[in-house]
């Protein structure tokens, strides 16, 4: 998930004074994957190994959205959560997390 869909769809699940809490852990940890990325690929390179590089990277960037998935896939929105019933359309859906 990239960077847009990724902080619209936690601003939608995590309430406002949580928001920042959790945009920096999501952004400390991609920062901190990101730095390794480079060390893993040279050590696989050297190796002879360098497409695994492609295939680690698609698995794990894979894994991070269905983790993601995983996580929220029970969780109220905001809406839900302050007792506003939840648009039950994808137009609707939209409406709610530009609304934020």
């Amino acid at each position: 998930m990239d960077q847009a869909p990724r902080s619209a769809f936690l601003a939608a699940i995590v309430l406002p004074e949580e928001r920042t809490s959790v945009m920096g852990i999501v952004n400390v940890a991609k920062t901190l994957s990101q730095s390794a990325g480079p060390l893993v690929t040279s050590l696989l390179a050297s190796r002879g190994r360098f497409w695994a590089a492609f295939v680690i990277a698609g698995s794990l960037k894979a894994s991070y959205d269905l983790g993601l998935l995983a996580m929220f896939v029970n969780a109220n929105t905001k809406r839900e959560k302050e007792g506003e019933a939840a648009p039950t359309d994808s137009v609707g859906a939209v409406d709610s997390v530009q609304a934020t």
